[in-house]
């Protein structure tokens, strides 16, 4: 018996980086909980580490907003 483990799965559903335009996948990516906008992995995470920091529970923060303090 075969199996892998998904921890980022992936979907079918897609959309634009409000910053860069780039078309992601939603499970990379979301939406900020401060600015609102809808990030793509790099703008909203920033790093793989803030990416298990979030997927643990933590709060979707964008990089523009955890730099600018806000």
């Amino acid at each position: 018996m075969s199996w892998r483990l998904h921890l980022f799965a992936r979907t079918d559903l897609r959309t634009e980086c409000d910053v860069c335009g780039y078309r992601f996948d939603l499970i990379a990516g979301g939406a900020c909980v401060r600015c609102r906008k809808i990030l793509c992995g790099a703008h909203l995470h920033g790093s793989w580490l803030r990416r298990l920091v979030v997927d643990f529970g933590g709060e979707p923060v964008c990089v523009a907003c955890r730099q600018a303090g806000a």
